[in-house]
């Protein structure tokens, strides 16, 4: 009975397969090559010792053997009969090497009137189709691995004896002969698949390989060719201005045009085709963002009391949302493109610049539109010229003349600025200089007959100039879109105060726009002058090179990550906390539900974070950042005691919460209401209007009272004084019913005291209560008017202290002039008598 064991098994384990079979239709060509991998590993194992001699086979063994190489030969061929999808590459191939052609063959024919743009627009496209051929390639040698896999296991299963009838004796050979048939035809099936699949693949293969050595050989002869014309861009290349013409009148003006735009098409195309799913990208934020605004637009109008006035704010938005789009998402759109040719960068632009001059048009005066749209006009001109495929020369005085027209109005713009009071924005007389010797550079070289330095000058000036007044309304547009986006989040329909509150964030958050927007600005100014590799090559060696200063190592890089790093994680601390200071002010007459002190631990918190990222980020070793933490510790205990102790008592005020933002305190003898409740220090804003900078260690350590600690009420003391003699039922009546008022709490009910005799007057003491500690000195005040009133109308008298004045004598310089000054008779008449 043994025997029949491992026998049920091995059946039990073949119908497993077979049955298990179809569900390999579903897997990867990996997982198949793997099982068939492991079933010929099995085979190969079960054979080794079995396949010696044939007088020791069993049925069992061989039959086992041949199963597991069916059902791996089965696999086999499933995976030889996918195809890989091969359309992209069978038609797009033929496209690249028909570009490639062409592109080469201007190449060649131009020489040395190569415009240097097109050579940077060249190295670009040969880029992308270097990209797209090696993903082919990778496609082609991966699926070449697994048929070079299959063939090398089926070489395996051809050179194992069990698959042949020879090697069985005529007793085991009609039990296995249908199985040794069924293989020997499935070996054939994959042999013949393997074949035919291989020769495909080599045709792909070979014209893979080839156009990537076309490609590489045409990147090398560009980068020669941009070598030698970056080092003679300075040279003299035609005549002086002043001097007869130098240069050949064969090619026309026309046929340059027409060679630039059936090269800049077939650039445009390949690069376009080749980033459809960046495209459809940057379409899908264009169309959210349009939608976000509209939704803006109509909640404004649907829901706000205050419609028309908080639209009449507003400049650009509401009254075109569509280009307000346009203008939001056309500067970032090129850093969405991976290296994208100049037409597409020209073909932004222009969109750019078409978006800015419909939004200013209502809103700037005549003379500056016009001013404007001559700029726009001598960019469109330089747009095109910057597409030229090769050297025009004869352009050369159409581009003298733009510069001097150009620095023409912008000396005028300036010289009008500077004598009226017109309102720009505060970067346009600096833009406007920057332009003027841009362009002045321009015209110089046109006239010493450097002509594509010229060009590349005026193109620059003239594109840099009206890109950053774009990006200025670009900055607009999105502070604007950000008021809206407050108006909408107030939960009141009559509240429009958030302009006030859109004040103070613009202030803070504008400042990063504008960053953004002049990192823009610089990065296409450093494109358009033909030097931002060169920049970006001095700056990264200069960044990655490792120095040494003493036993660590480091790089220029990593310190400017770290700063960096450090940087934007104090920008996200302050506007965190300002954005929770602002919640806080939402729920002020409910301190437990403010975070108040707490928004300490929200800084530290991101501070700490964002000190281990830049650690992280810069690659500093932890043992170098121990080092720094023993040193600090040394310090500590020599001379920072006083800044820890006040770190730590930030730490315990933001834990314990004695103080809260917009608390009312005194402290060591100053009295006033937290601002803000830093790592260092505390701010206090006084009575008086005063800012008082207190540090956290003497908030802890002196006497501090809190107005505010566990509600806003607020007692209230009076001493009133009568004269003597006045009724003291009817004081007390009048006192108790002017503190029978609205805005003095009942309880504690108010409460009126005779306090004492006082020298000349009876004085009583009022105590009472207001709910707001903010309101107590109003409260104060308007109790004190009603009892001056009150005492006034019923004939009470509130004393002042009286004092007699007795005069012993009178100082000789103080008598009366007439006793001083008699008539000298009459003494002598007093004489005689």
């Amino acid at each position: 009975m043994r025997p029949a064991r491992p026998l049920l098994f091995i059946f039990t384990l073949i119908a497993f397969c077979i049955t298990s079979a179809p569900s390999f239709g579903f897997q990867s060509s990996a997982d198949l090559l793997n099982i068939g991998d492991s079933l010929l590993n099995t085979g190969d194992d079960s054979t080794k010792t079995e396949t010696d001699t044939n007088h020791h086979q069993s049925v069992t063994s061989v039959i086992g053997t041949l199963e597991n190489y069916a059902i791996a030969t089965n696999h086999f061929s499933k995976v030889l009969e996918r195809d890989i999808d091969t359309t992209l590459i069978a038609s797009s191939l033929p496209l690249i090497e028909r570009r490639i052609t062409i592109i080469r063959d201007r190449l060649e024919n131009q020489g040395a009137d190569i415009n240097l743009r097109y050579l940077s627009a060249l190295k670009n496209f040969i880029k992308n189709e270097v990209e797209n051929i090696s993903n082919w390639k990778e496609v082609v040698d991966n699926r070449n691995h697994e048929i070079q896999f299959i063939y090398d296991s089926l070489i395996k299963i051809q050179n194992d004896p069990v698959i042949y009838p020879e090697a069985y004796d005529s007793i085991l050979l009609p039990a296995i002969n249908v199985q040794l048939q069924g293989l020997q035809d499935r070996i054939q099936k994959v042999d013949s698949l393997y074949y035919s699949k291989q020769l495909n693949l080599a045709d792909f293969q070979s014209r893979i390989s080839k156009a990537q050595i076309d490609i590489d050989d045409f990147r090398d002869e560009i980068n020669q060719l941009e070598g030698s014309i970056e080092a003679k861009l300075f040279d003299k290349e035609v005549n002086y201005i002043w001097d007869p013409t130098s240069y050949s009148k064969e090619k026309d003006l026309p046929h340059i045009i027409r060679r630039s735009y059936t090269i800049n098409k077939i650039i445009f195309q390949g690069y376009m085709a080749a980033n459809i799913p960046t495209f459809l990208l940057t379409t899908l934020i264009a169309i959210l963002t349009f939608v976000w605004l509209k939704y803006l637009i109509r909640r404004i109008k649907d829901e706000k009391e205050f419609a028309d006035l908080i639209l009449k704010r507003t400049k650009f938005v509401p009254s075109n949302p569509i280009f307000s789009t346009l203008l939001i998402i056309l500067p970032i759109t090129p850093f969405l493109y991976h290296s994208p040719p100049i037409v597409l960068n020209v073909i932004l632009l222009i969109l750019m610049i078409l978006a800015t001059t419909v939004l200013i048009t209502p809103i700037v005066n005549k003379k500056a539109y016009t001013y404007w749209m001559i700029f726009s006009f001598i960019f469109l001109i330089y747009s095109v010229s910057n597409l030229y495929s090769e050297k025009a020369y004869e352009e050369r005085w159409a581009l003298l003349a733009l510069s001097i027209v150009s620095i023409s109005l912008a000396y005028n713009i300036i010289k009008n600025i500077k004598g009226s009071n017109f309102t720009h924005p505060n970067q346009i007389i600096f833009l406007i200089r920057v332009f003027l010797i841009i362009q002045g550079a321009s015209l110089i070289s046109n006239i010493f007959g450097r002509y594509s330095l010229a060009k590349i000058l005026g193109i620059a000036a003239t594109t840099s100039l009206l890109q950053a007044l774009g990006l200025y309304v670009f900055v607009l547009v999105i502070m604007e879109a950000i008021y809206l986006q407050i108006e909408v989040g107030k939960k009141s329909s009559k509240e429009y105060t958030a302009y006030f509150d859109f004040q103070e964030i613009q202030n803070k958050i504008q400042k990063i726009f504008i960053f953004f927007a002049t990192a823009i600005w610089l990065f296409y100014l450093t494109k358009n002058l033909i030097i931002y590799n060169y920049l970006y090559n001095i700056i990264s060696e200069f960044l990655s090179i490792e120095r040494t200063i003493g036993n660590t190592n480091f790089t220029f890089g990593s310190i400017l990550i770290f700063l960096l790093v450090i940087w934007f994680s104090s920008i996200i601390a302050r506007y965190l906390t300002y954005y929770f200071e602002a919640k806080d002010q939402k729920v002020a007459t409910n301190r437990k539900q403010r975070l108040g002190s707490s928004v300490l631990l929200i800084k530290l918190a991101v501070f700490t974070v964002g000190f281990l990222f830049a650690v992280t980020a810069a690659g500093i070793p932890l043992d170098n950042i121990a080092i720094v933490l023993g040193a600090l510790s040394v310090g500590i205990g020599f001379g920072l005691q006083t800044i820890i102790n006040n770190l730590v008592s930030g730490i315990i005020l933001a834990f314990e919460r004695p103080i809260q933002i917009g608390d009312a305190i005194e402290v060591g003898g100053r009295s006033g209401v937290v601002k803000d409740v830093g790592i260092r220090a505390s701010k206090i804003q006084a009575y008086d209007g005063s800012e008082i900078i207190l540090p956290n260690g003497d908030l802890l350590s002196q006497h501090l009272i809190n107005w505010t600690l566990s509600n806003k009420q607020r007692r209230i003391e009076l001493i009133i004084g009568v004269a003597y003699g006045s009724d003291s039922d009817k004081v007390e009546s009048i006192l108790r019913n002017i503190l029978d008022r609205e805005g003095i709490m009942k309880t504690p009910s108010p409460n009126v005291y005779l306090q004492t005799f006082a020298d000349s007057a009876v004085e009583y003491r009022l105590l009472f209560w207001v709910h707001d500690f903010d309101v107590w000195v109003d409260m104060r005040a308007e109790v004190m008017k009603e009892i001056y009133k009150a005492f006034a109308e019923e004939n009470i008298e509130i004393p002042f202290p009286q004092r007699d004045l007795y005069i012993k004598s009178i100082p000789q310089a103080w008598q009366s002039p007439s006793r001083n000054n008699k008539p000298s008779g009459d003494n002598e008449k007093k004489d005689e008598n």
